[in-house]
């Protein structure tokens, strides 16, 4: 498969040494693939995107984009030399503007490619109106059409979803989706959202004071985390032993259980209840049930059902 991106050894560190955002960073995103660099603020990721972009100039290291060198000791390309596309957290739309125009600004796309665009991104019949006329969901769809029209190898989307509600966070991840994959576009989704880089991802990489900790499926680093911080980031967690860990999923409260315990607490969260149990040894347990029946200060037994983690 055909690496789109190829990162080399990167560097970057600000404040006269004392922070390091990008520690000797190697990785590479295949052709087609959406990958997203998962962390919390201040790991580093969205220093990440805008070297890629050519927004931040690292300190060491190599970018490569579509097997052309575009950052190295001796070469720094401009941002419009990359052959790549931004979509920012406030969609970054002109207001003055129609839609039509937003689209079109800064390129030489062709009618045929605006038509093309905005037939893709359900956007046809939009064109004439301006960016305060459209639901979030639709501006959302201009910033995109904007970024794709210009044909990049890579599109760069740096937290689209941060500033948006819950419920309609939910309908826009899927539009985005379903968007850039039917373009066959190649794509690096920045975010600190477990939900979002699940949804979106190819592939995730975890990353944490300038460090990526893994790379893998989101299924790969959920049941396989590489340490103990990936882990926790990733979701709750007990501690049964010394270095073993159990999510609360695989917890089950049954009638043939093992070991015997008594319900602590109980909070109801929708679509599930989340239990702390204590056992006869008085250490608490997390447990995820969808059991209506359970009372606090219940006698029960429970059983592991899933893999231990160790670390």
């Amino acid at each position: 498969m055909k690496k789109i991106v190829d990162i080399k050894n990167l560097r970057k560190v600000f404040c006269k040494g004392n922070i390091c955002v990008a520690n000797d960073i190697n990785l590479f995103i295949n052709e087609g693939e959406i990958f997203t660099i998962l962390g919390k603020s201040g790991s580093g990721k969205t220093t990440f995107l805008r070297m890629i972009a050519g927004l931040e100039t690292p300190d060491n290291g190599e970018i490569i984009i579509d097997e052309k060198v575009v950052f190295s000791k001796k070469l720094n390309l401009q941002p419009k030399d990359r052959k790549v596309a931004v979509v920012f957290q406030n969609y970054a739309l002109l207001p003055h503007l129609s839609i039509a125009s937003n689209i079109t600004f800064g390129s030489d796309a062709s009618k045929a490619d605006l038509e093309e665009v905005l037939e893709k991104t359900k956007l046809k019949g939009q064109e004439n109106k301006f960016p305060h006329e459209l639901s979030g969901g639709q501006q959302q769809r201009v910033a995109l059409a904007r970024a794709i029209i210009t044909k990049p190898k890579i599109l760069l989307l740096d937290e689209p979803l941060s500033n948006i509600d819950t419920e309609l966070r939910a309908h826009l991840r899927v539009e985005l989706k379903e968007m850039i994959k039917s373009f066959g576009i190649t794509a690096l989704f920045i975010t600190h959202d477990k939900e979002d880089a699940f949804y979106l991802s190819d592939r995730i990489a975890i990353m944490h004071g300038g460090d990526i900790l893994q790379v893998g499926t989101a299924k790969d680093i959920y049941h396989h985390p590489a340490d103990l911080y990936c882990a926790n980031f990733l979701g709750k967690m007990t501690k049964i032993s010394k270095n073993n860990y159990i999510r609360p999923e695989h917890i089950n409260i049954c009638q043939n259980g093992k070991y015997d315990a008594v319900i602590k607490s109980i909070v109801f969260y929708g679509s599930f209840y989340e239990i702390i149990i204590e056992t006869q040894k008085k250490e608490e347990l997390l447990v995820h049930s969808f059991n209506d029946d359970f009372e606090i200060n219940q006698n029960i037994k429970y059983d592991f059902n899933g893999e231990i983690l160790s670390f």
